[in-house]
């Protein structure tokens, strides 16, 4: 508030000069318009009176301001002519003049100070951030798309915010989607102006930048529920164990620091073990960036994973979880680890310095992002989510579903 007011003094000392040496030119200028808008200006007459005016003064309005005369009969547009007439130049100062008396619109200078203004019903409030567009990616079929409360909270975080929904069931949805590579709904998509604004700073964390230099609002790790999938996961470039044909195949997004995974793990590979053939388990390790060792400890376990001893060597890594994270020197550990299950040395020392297996991890992490994987373990059964804890019960219940859809078990 303070800023604010001294920037008013600042504006008022200013524009003082201004005023005072306009003073005649407003007073003329407001004698003219207040005598047409009691002539009843909008009246076809006027322009006539205008163009008979003597030569002198019909100099002063050039071919151009005829044409435009003719074609505007409203009172801003008379207002402008007069003012013109009386040889004021154009600019923000008489503009304020014009629209004073017609009472509409406002201009640059007017809003300058102004932080409220009300105009034919409506408030208009200022703000210093810059407007700010989001793509609201949606369907009118998604039961469980969340948007309408999403927005009210945006809105009064952001309150120059502007929404546009875009329902992706369309053609031209469709298009939009695969441009900003929409993977499920609903979805918050922000113009660059996002960038500029407080919520932003605050909260960079929850943003992502996305293609078409825009950033895409992380909405999931907020809470916000996936609603539909438009597209499965890829379980190319995974860790893959198990029958490439088989009927049901788990993807699972893990995290060898993660206390859950750890319990979850033998939990799957009993499942794994009792379909045998039916079952493909595909693994894509997002280690967690908070967390000490987890990059080094996903490059071991892929490493393992080369050499076809990936269960053996991560139960290794599951029941050291604690050690190695605390560990500072984590590559002495895996290496140990490794030779303890005669992993190959020099083939394993190679591949832990190896910056693909680096990229590898950085597109899976970019990938669970993009599906609104918030957590480990996440899995996906024939590219649908799993629901609810991963127990032994659930997981078979939800296996059954896919491999026995008409609900004969077999014994």
């Amino acid at each position: 508030m303070d800023k604010h007011k001294r920037k008013n003094s600042r504006k008022k000392h200013r524009d003082s000069s201004i005023k005072n040496d306009k003073k005649n030119i407003i007073k003329e200028a407001r004698e003219e318009v207040e005598e047409i808008m009691e002539e009843n200006i909008v009246n076809n007459n006027f322009i006539n009176k205008i163009m008979d005016k003597d030569e002198k003064e019909s100099k002063l309005i050039n071919d151009n301001t005829k044409d435009y005369i003719k074609l505007q009969k409203n009172n801003k547009t008379l207002i402008a002519i007069v003012i013109l007439l009386v040889g004021i130049a154009g600019g923000s100062f008489f503009v304020d003049i014009a629209q004073l008396f017609s009472q509409k619109g406002f201009s640059a200078r007017a809003l300058k100070d102004a932080q409220v203004v009300e105009y034919n019903g409506n408030t208009w409030v200022r703000y210093d951030d810059p407007k700010i567009t989001v793509d609201v990616f949606d369907a009118d079929d998604c039961k469980d798309c969340v948007t309408d409360e999403v927005l009210v909270k945006l809105r009064s975080l952001i309150p120059t915010l502007e929404a546009h929904r875009i329902d992706v069931k369309t053609e031209e949805g469709k298009e939009l989607a695969k441009k900003d590579n929409i993977k499920h709904i609903p979805a918050f998509v922000f113009s660059k102006e996002i960038k500029d604004s407080d919520f932003y700073q605050e909260a960079a964390i929850l943003f992502e930048e996305a293609p078409n230099n825009t950033y895409f609002f992380k909405a999931s790790s907020v809470g916000v529920p996936v609603g539909e999938y438009l597209e499965e996961p890829s379980i190319n470039n995974a860790i893959s164990l198990g029958n490439e044909n088989a009927k049901v195949t788990i993807l699972a997004y893990t995290d060898f620091t993660c206390k859950m995974c750890s319990v979850a793990a033998p939990i799957i590979e009993k499942i794994k073990n009792e379909y045998k053939d039916d079952i493909r388990l595909v693994i894509k390790p997002i280690p967690s960036p908070q967390q000490q060792n987890a990059f080094d400890i996903a490059i071991a376990a892929e490493c393992a994973n080369e050499q076809n001893k990936f269960n053996e060597y991560t139960k290794l890594l599951f029941d050291n979880q604690k050690t190695l994270i605390n560990s500072k020197n984590v590559t002495e550990l895996l290496n140990k680890y490794a030779s303890r299950i005669k992993l190959n040395k020099d083939e394993f020392t190679k591949c832990l310095i190896d910056e693909n297996n680096k990229k590898k991890l950085e597109q899976n992490q970019k990938e669970a992002s993009e599906f609104a994987v918030v957590g480990t373990p996440t899995l996906f059964i024939n590219g649908q989510p799993y629901s609810g804890m991963i127990t032994y019960e659930n997981l078979k219940s939800q296996i059954e579903s896919f491999i026995n859809p008409k609900g004969n078990i077999e014994k």
